[in-house]
């Protein structure tokens, strides 16, 4: 049987009506030149058609180099009466045909090209033999005392004739492919031609013994059930000594067992069958069907070929192996929920799954064999840095260009036995349904927020009012009660600075403040804060502030930090017992540029959590509103001045460190 392949981008249907004209013969449909290539690696393929335009041939030419001559067939959208001139066209290429005319006209080319092949292989063989002598003749062969006799040498016109046959036979061999029962048959076939036999069989070893895999004439009953152990006397004798053995008369115990066993496999010559020094397998072969013995010749060349049916057995075996590992590996890649794309050394994809193919909308065929630069951005470049610099990737978020979708992706390098670069792949997922149920809950939280802050609100708001209401009644009824007329303007003139503060503090939690920025000297600033803060906070707290030795600028809105800055104080005035000494200090910092810290201190109280978590969770642990608001006031007031609010605990010690940027170019070059 015939094996070609057919490389073609068009429609399925024109690939189905050319494959079917071509339905004598095993057809190969692929759509990619790296698919033929390793189809062409892996299978002795006959004949390649290849569906292009001649101008394109360029992009074959790799593959054109690999195979003999008249092995490919062209379908051009001009046919054969623009075929190239003889100087112009590649010596692998058979013929031309038509494209709207190749399911006419193929299999007539296809067969002219195959017989072709067979004439070419026949008449190399014939050279290489010196016309019929391929084979030296062996003078005796020494059997082990029973069948053969002595072994008898053939005339020169047998041997030409057996050579003949042998060829008929190898060839057919090796259009065979990986298919171990057609090859079975083939060698049978053979060998046939060579001694016509009444019993054949050939034996493989497994895991229990040599097991029989084909027969000729014998009981199916037999060569279903029986398996020659790997101790057996037989299979000793070959594994050992690796020579032909024939069937002895009984004269000892070591023969009687030798001759009971191949009777039993109703054979009187036994070929091993070697590969790797080992023995695999054992070809069995009964008297010939005219009794004559057999002939040196004949036992040579049936042990020739015995070999090379090991070989190819365990080719065979290994090529199917490989193969259901690789529809494995793609059943594994296939059912994935996410993305894979690999490539190998040249940075050209070998693996695009369909889930990939899903994520980022594009074709499989379109990409595999691609450079990987063709890949959407950024994942050629990941692939690309992993592979060369060997710089791994894990959980990184990237959006994908232009589609703008969001993708997790973890890289990983593949390495040769040298531990040289070989190839890299990366594994991806679409975030975009994570992205959108996070935005989703968000605003749901977001909203949750807002309904606390308004109900909030509305708690604080309702409690001074209805003081304010209730005394204005009672002062109607009691005007001329000079205690109470005292005690209602107190306690309404702080009702109403609650409300003043608490509203003060709504519109700049809830609106985008416009800050008028000036130059600032920090000692001042922070003299004008400690002035205020000490005239403001409860007499039950201690404040003290430290100044920094070296003058130093920073661009504020020195009301609008110095609120930050109280409201910071009034967060840990609530936190800390009685007694507690809180201490403002100022410094610079180096990161990538040079910062003011600001850092507020103290001891005791309860510690706060690090991070963005101590910002966006106060609203929901402090009841009173007021004292709520103060820490995301502050940091949103720190942020508009391009600085950041953190918390740091140490040794018993708690602070709020703000940083800000400096402007002033001595401190920033100089400290002096």
């Amino acid at each position: 049987m015939e094996f070609l392949a057919l490389l073609s981008n068009r429609d399925e249907a024109v690939i189905r009506n050319i494959s079917k004209a071509l339905g004598r013969y095993t057809v190969y449909t692929l759509k990619t030149v790296e698919e033929l290539e390793e189809l062409y690696r892996n299978i002795p393929l006959s004949l390649l058609i290849i569906d292009t335009v001649p101008e394109r041939l360029s992009c074959v030419e790799r593959l054109l180099n690999m195979t003999t001559g008249d092995m490919v067939v062209i379908i051009t959208e001009r046919g054969p009466s623009a075929r190239f001139a003889a100087g112009d066209i590649h010596p692998s290429v058979f013929d031309c045909v038509a494209a709207d005319s190749a399911a006419q006209e193929l299999p007539g080319v296809v067969e002219r090209a195959l017989e072709r092949q067979r004439l070419n292989r026949e008449s190399g063989l014939l050279k290489r033999s010196g016309g019929g002598k391929w084979m030296p003749r062996v003078a005796s062969m020494h059997n082990t005392g029973g069948e053969g006799g002595q072994a008898h040498s053939r005339t020169s016109a047998e041997g030409k004739r057996a050579g003949i046959k042998i060829i008929s036979g190898f060839a057919r061999m090796l259009s065979v492919s990986f298919d171990m029962r057609r090859l079975f048959d083939c060698f049978m076939d053979s060998v046939m031609e060579i001694a016509r036999a009444g019993r054949m069989s050939v034996m493989l070893r497994d895991e229990e013994g040599f097991r029989l895999r084909r027969h000729h004439g014998l009981d199916p009953y037999l060569a279903e059930n029986l398996v020659l152990p790997r101790d057996s006397a037989l299979a000793a004798l070959l594994g050992k000594t690796g020579r032909i053995v024939h069937r002895p008369a009984p004269s000892d115990a070591a023969s009687a067992e030798l001759s009971r066993e191949m009777d039993m496999l109703q054979c009187v010559v036994s070929f091993p069958m070697i590969h790797g020094g080992k023995l695999t397998g054992i070809f069995n072969i009964g008297r010939k069907l005219t009794g004559e013995p057999f002939y040196a010749d004949e036992q040579e060349i049936i042990y020739v070929l015995c070999n090379y049916l090991a070989a190819a057995v365990k080719d065979i075996d290994l090529y199917h192996r490989v193969r259901c590992q690789k529809e494995f590996a793609n059943n594994i890649l296939s059912s994935m929920s996410s993305g894979m794309i690999a490539v190998d050394r040249d940075q050209r994809v070998t693996v695009f799954n369909q889930r990939a193919a899903e994520i980022l909308n594009l074709r499989p065929s379109d990409i595999v064999g691609c450079d990987s630069r063709e890949l959407p951005s950024p994942l050629g470049e990941i692939l690309c840095k992993t592979m060369i610099n060997g710089t791994t990737f894990r959980r990184h978020e990237a959006v994908i260009n232009p589609s703008k979708r969001p993708l997790g992706i973890n890289s990983f390098r593949v390495v040769d036995e040298h531990r040289r670069p070989a190839g890299a792949g990366i594994i991806f997922s679409d975030l975009s349904d994570a992205k959108e149920l996070e935005e989703r809950g968000r605003k749901e939280e977001n909203l949750r927020t807002v309904n606390n802050l308004v109900a909030r609100i509305a708690h604080e708001i309702r409690n001074p009012l209805t003081s304010i209401q209730t005394y204005t009644q009672l002062l109607n009824e009691k005007f001329r009660d000079d205690e109470l007329k005292e005690f209602f303007t107190g306690s309404v003139s702080r009702s109403i600075s609650r409300l003043d503060n608490l509203i003060d503090k709504l519109i700049t939690f809830s609106s985008t403040q416009d800050y008028d920025f000036r130059e600032e000297g920090v000692n001042d600033l922070l003299c004008e804060a400690a002035e205020f803060i000490s005239g403001n906070i409860p007499r039950t707290h201690r404040f003290s502030m430290k100044m920094f030795n070296r003058p130093f600028y920073i661009h504020a809105d020195k009301k609008q930090l110095i609120k930050a800055i109280y409201y910071l104080v009034l967060n840990i005035v609530d936190r800390t017992p009685e007694g507690t000494r809180i201490t403002m200090s100022a410094g610079t910092i180096m990161d990538e540029a040079l910062s003011a810290v600001i850092s507020i201190k103290y001891r005791g109280g309860r510690s706060m959590d690090k991070g963005k978590k101590t910002f966006s969770r106060e609203l929901a642990d402090i009841n009173n509103l007021g004292a709520e608001l103060n820490i995301p006031i502050s940091h949103k007031i720190i942020e508009g001045h391009r600085g950041n609010l953190d918390t740091k605990s140490e040794d018993g010690a708690s602070s709020f460190i703000i940083r800000l940027p400096v402007v002033d170019k001595k401190i920033k070059y100089g400290f002096n």
